[in-house]
């Protein structure tokens, strides 16, 4: 797969932008944003920002989108995430969980707010026993790390 999806590194920058706008596909829209953020950090966050408020492409391509931008801006994409009007999806959850949890377990500057701590566990709690055993892990790992501060 992973030579199939060699031509994006020669694309011209519009080009990738356009995959990614357009959402091509999971795997082509997620190397055409690794390959932008290689060139143009501040576009790729951008871009990615867009996608999760916006609910656009599948569960999987935003969990990919929330896990490159959150290094560029970790403070900007919970924020978002926040924001958003659509429901956050189970994986996208098990990303933001795994994250928030890192950053509460190494105590790092970044202020978590408690509004957003409580939408995470309010839409664990909201999904169906399957879906919860999906993410399990993440928020065991969530839940300890919170009730540790």
């Amino acid at each position: 797969m992973e030579d199939e999806l060699e031509y994006i590194k020669k694309l011209e920058t519009s080009k990738l932008i356009e995959i990614i706008q357009d959402i091509f596909g999971f795997e082509e829209t997620s190397a055409a944003l690794l390959e932008l953020y290689n060139r143009d950090i501040n576009k790729t966050f951008e871009l990615g920002i867009d996608i999760l408020e916006n609910n656009k492409g599948d569960d999987y391509l935003q969990a990919t989108v929330f896990d490159i931008i959150y290094d560029i801006n970790p403070m900007r994409t919970l924020d978002c995430i926040y924001k958003r009007k659509a429901d956050i999806g189970v994986v996208l959850l098990g990303d933001i969980m795994s994250e928030v949890s890192i950053e509460i377990y190494k105590k790092t500057d970044i202020e978590i707010p408690d509004e957003l701590l409580n939408l995470l566990l309010e839409r664990y709690q909201n999904l169906n026993e399957y879906e919860q055993n999906k993410i399990i892990n993440d928020y065991t790992e969530f839940e300890r790390n919170l009730n540790a501060t």
